[in-house]
């Protein structure tokens, strides 16, 4: 095979690696959660992110919950709002941040943290939505009611760098989909012997959340003592549930040597035509 011939073959298959591991307008983006809370603090269902245009918009406070937001508030359940996001923006993107319990993922408890990696597009991944079930509870959750209120490129497609984002007591709703019941039979998720099933419809509105202090003092689903700093209400704009820390991952070496030497291999191509 002519030198040309076979340069412009591999310089092709190059080129096709680098297209797809790198699309022009995507960008590898780690999102870091923490539960700041001490020993005996609420904790978090795994914190599911939807990565979207702007007009996914999963729910509105004052209107009755999807069915994706009913789950997510009453189990943790992310899979029904995955679905409706998808059905809203079918090129949207989703990521879970996941708690780190022994032998299976599990509910980001006071003092853990959690990470993940995705690939984001500038333009139909600009904003972010987050949505978790707040434990112990009957149907209380945090959720993100505007659509665009977080963004993570601007208008013409460049990250805006790294942020925090801290998920306080501004963005805790209750779901309005199950009464509130700290009791034995009422059917609330995260607290030991109690059987989820049991909760009773409430068929309301999705609302502020309301206190959870009824349910000080019991023994939650982990072996621990529910017993921690858990008044939202008084101060929410300070109290924090969890803490997002977004940043953009750097290409790994390995990558640029690959471009390096497609940048040698067009280079040699040119001088061989030239000859």
């Amino acid at each position: 095979m002519p030198f040309r011939k076979l340069s412009f073959v591999i310089t092709g298959t190059v080129f096709a690696a680098l297209a797809a591991l790198t699309p022009a307008s995507a960008t590898l983006v780690r999102v870091t959660v923490t539960n700041p809370a001490a020993p005996g603090g609420l904790s978090l269902t795994p914190l599911y992110f939807g990565f979207h245009n702007g007009t996914v918009d999963l729910f509105d406070a004052g209107a009755a919950a999807s069915n994706g937001i009913e789950e997510i508030a009453e189990t943790g359940n992310f899979a029904p709002l995955r679905g409706e996001r998808l059905a809203q923006q079918a090129d949207s993107v989703g990521g879970v941040a996941l708690g780190t319990d022994i032998g299976a993922p599990g509910p980001i408890e006071p003092g853990e943290s959690a990470t993940f990696v995705v690939d984001l597009d500038a333009a139909d991944n600009r904003f972010l939505f987050f949505a978790a079930m707040i434990l112990p509870s009957n149907d209380t959750f945090v959720g993100v009611d505007d659509p665009m209120q977080f963004s993570l490129f601007d208008a013409a497609g460049n990250f805006l760098g790294p942020q925090t984002i801290d998920i306080t007591g501004l963005f805790a709703y209750d779901a309005g989909t199950e009464v509130n019941d700290a009791s034995v039979t009422g059917g609330a998720a995260f607290v030991d012997g109690v059987d989820i099933s049991q909760g009773a419809a409430e068929g309301g509105l999705i609302s502020s959340a309301m206190s959870l202090s009824d349910f000080l003092g019991l023994t939650l689903a982990n072996g621990t003592l529910f017993n921690g700093d858990i008044d939202f209400l008084s101060d929410p704009a300070n109290f924090i549930f969890a803490r997002i820390e977004i940043s953009e991952v750097p290409l790994p070496p390995a990558f640029l040597l690959m471009a390096a030497g497609l940048a040698g291999l067009r280079l040699s191509a040119k001088r061989k035509r030239s000859v």
